[in-house]
């Protein structure tokens, strides 16, 4: 009888995904380098401002009171 090729999918698996991550991260810096970000919004700025202000709230309510 001959022998079967052993086929490892698991090494394909891994491969392709790195290959298509790298393709996308490619693409992506491209986009970057045409297209600079303009920054944060007002609004992002102040929903940030609004988390940080409530999980210390948060934490000196449980943890020092």
């Amino acid at each position: 009888m001959s022998e079967k090729k052993v086929r490892n999918k698991f090494k394909e698996y891994i491969w392709d995904y790195y290959l298509t991550n790298r393709d996308i991260t490619r693409q992506s810096d491209e986009y970057n380098r045409q297209n600079p970000e303009k920054g944060w919004s007002p609004s992002a700025k102040v929903y940030v401002v609004i988390i940080i202000v409530g999980g210390i709230g948060i934490f000196v309510k449980y943890f020092i009171l």
